[in-house]
């Protein structure tokens, strides 16, 4: 669809490319190719590569290239998507600390945009925008791989004053962009990813997790322990050794130290950027003899680590000044400047100390300040590349290294650090009602297997007899489990266990609170939970999900294999006063499945959907049930 609609209307080059600088403005008509569209001239060519996958969705990706002997400079280097007037919405999402994805759709009038203006490639905004047409009921989703800061824009320009079309560009971002480009050298553009949608809900993100299986799959979805919202900084060797051993009697693969461990006396908050364990504070020169322990208890060890930024007083930024880059935004952080060589191969020489010495197979990589102004006028491509450079080259010594992409939330949560990283710590707020809600809305950009469920939770054991007389309402239970209500713990919210288990269900799993301070009973609800997800990796380490319902009463997510052997449906209901609920899922029309022990076939599934009949009103607030259908072969 997107390459009749698109491809192959016009042979005017601006219909493909917006791109400037010394060498003037384009013009001229593109020659086509196989999967290739390109302008040359004398002095420069534009060439656009694009290819489709079995799931619809297009790969583009652009390049300039500099012919002449002489350095040119791009003042503007945007892809362009031409379309039909009409009238549209614009979806985007805003994105920052504790408000991770946080989309809505805009009626189109003029000019609608998103931009990403830091070396963190997600913060302000993500790289995903949406057109939806609303006469066709029809419409597109973009996504951009980010390797630079970036912009994407859709605007309704008038075509001779009389008839519009719609424009998107998505690109180089133009805030201080004047790349200088060396003789005969090229300039490529960030990827882009795009595919028709006809579902203005879910957007068909099902396609972009097909996709992304193919292209990028899992290979591992692991269970974590993180030691950060147990204690946050205050760590030593004798309270985390218990942790330890609750953590590997639940199943956890890997224990994780999170920030404290480093300090070489001083604070760690000052200390940020001397990768050097503190002997004096926190683990006190123990860190060798925790990481023991925790191999010993059949679990693999981690640490948190932040190359990319540095505090003035630190002892990395004294002595080779000459790596780091002075804070703009945040003047009292200094950033390591992964564009040069040298400082690149002096932080990888550093990490690698670090994980022979501790035998670490897990690092939790953040970056908590932003750099905003290139003073290269390079969009920091440069910068991005030589990070990228930096991971690889971690993964290629260590080939069984987990990196865990954190960013004081999701502020660097995009579809190419998807394919440079494991997983993405998504968020440091940890209501489980929250972290729902970042959830099924980040799955319309990114895989669920790539964003960590957190598990931050209290048993309420304390005022168990307060909820005695109320356990007729919840199953004869009258235990209650608190969780984090925030990125802090300054509120607390209730939550069942049955919502716990759906909402972790789907993507690697990290526990991070005190283990010791849940009872024996929920423990052990957790650690049969967390063997039955062991048990049935295989179909959650490729699942797509579909998103069927969103609304004020509940949200229902579909989780499926390709070939819909299996179906799991997941509501999730929110302040409801109604027992039923309903879900058309998508299933396989010719088949039969087992449903609640019951022989069903797909086609009457398509028609009539699957329903889930709960109690009184009262029961079903905040709570989680699960339609499972499989395939009878």
């Amino acid at each position: 669809m997107l390459r009749a609609r698109y491809y192959s209307k016009s042979d005017n080059a601006k219909n493909y490319f917006s791109c400037y600088g010394s060498f003037g403005d384009i013009k001229g008509d593109v020659a086509r190719g196989e999967g290739t569209i390109k302008l040359s001239c004398e002095d420069y060519s534009l060439r656009s590569e694009f290819c489709e996958s079995e799931c619809g969705v297009y790969s583009r990706r652009d390049s300039f290239t500099n012919k002449t002997d002489r350095t040119m400079t791009v003042n503007r280097f945007q892809s362009r998507f031409v379309f039909e007037g009409g009238e549209y919405e614009v979806y985007t999402q805003f994105n920052t600390w504790q408000n991770e994805s946080m989309g809505a759709w805009q009626t189109l009038n003029t000019v609608i945009s998103s931009r990403g203006g830091s070396t963190r490639t997600t913060q302000d905004a993500a790289p995903f925008i949406a057109i939806w047409n609303k006469q066709a009921s029809r419409g597109f989703a973009f996504h951009l791989l980010p390797e630079s800061t970036w912009e994407m824009r859709v605007s309704r320009i008038g075509i001779e004053g009389k008839c519009t079309k719609i424009l998107v560009e998505i690109g180089f971002s133009d805030y201080n962009f004047s790349y200088e480009l060396p003789a005969e050298e090229t300039l490529r553009a960030s990827e882009i990813l795009c595919y028709e949608i006809t579902d203005r809900l879910g957007m068909n993100c099902e396609k972009l997790h097909a996709y992304m299986h193919e292209r990028a799959p899992r290979r591992e979805m692991p269970i974590i322990y993180n030691s950060w919202m147990s204690r946050f900084d205050d760590i030593s060797y004798e309270k985390l050794a218990p942790q330890v051993m609750r953590a590997a009697e639940i199943g956890c693969e890997y224990f994780v130290i999170d920030a404290g461990w480093f300090g070489d006396g001083k604070a760690w908050s000052v200390s940020v950027g001397d990768w050097v364990e503190n002997r004096s504070g926190a683990m006190c020169g123990r860190m060798k003899e925790l990481a023991d322990l925790v191999r010993d208890q059949g679990m693999r060890f981690g640490l948190w680590l932040e190359p990319q930024r540095a505090m003035p007083t630190s002892k990395a930024v004294v002595e080779h000044p000459e790596f780091y880059i002075p804070g703009d935004a945040e003047p009292e952080f200094f950033f390591l400047n992964f564009a040069r060589d040298d400082a690149r191969e002096w932080i990888f020489g550093v990490i690698c100390e670090l994980i022979d010495k501790y035998g670490i197979s897990f690092i939790k990589e953040d970056y908590n300040a932003d750099l905003c102004f290139d003073e290269r006028h390079g969009d920091f491509a440069d910068y991005h590349s030589g990070y990228r450079k930096y991971i690889k080259a971690l993964k290629d010594r260590y080939p069984d290294l987990y990196i865990s992409c954190c960013a004081s939330g999701g502020e660097r949560s995009e579809l190419a650090n998807y394919m440079l990283f494991d997983s993405f710590w998504q968020s440091d707020n940890e209501n489980p009602h929250t972290q729902l809600r970042i959830f099924k809305d980040t799955i319309l950009r990114l895989p669920s297997q790539g964003i960590e469920r957190c598990v931050a939770i209290h048993s309420a054991l304390a005022n168990e007899e307060i909820y005695a007389p109320f356990a007729s309402y919840s199953g004869g239970d009258s235990e209650r489990i608190i969780a984090c209500g925030d990125g802090t713990w300054t509120n607390l919210v209730s939550v069942r266990q049955a919502m716990l288990e759906g909402f972790m269900s789907g993507g690697p799993i990290c526990f991070s609170c005190d283990l010791t301070k849940i009872s024996d009973k929920t423990l052990e609800r957790i650690r049969k939970f967390v063997s039955d997800v062991k048990e049935d990796r295989d179909f959650w380490i490729k699942a797509s999900v579909r998103l069927l319902a969103d609304t004020e009463s509940v949200t229902v997510i579909e989780y499926s294999d390709s070939k819909f052997d299996r179906v799991e449906v997941r509501f999730f209901t929110k302040e409801t006063r109604q027992n039923c609920f309903y879900a058309y899922p998508v299933v396989d029309v010719v088949a039969d499945y087992m449903m609640d022990g019951e022989l069903v076939s797909g086609r009457d599934i398509a028609a009539v959907g699957v329903s889930k009949s709960l109690g009184v009103w009262t029961d079903n607030w905040h709570g989680a049930y699960t339609v499972k259908l499989i395939k009878c072969k």
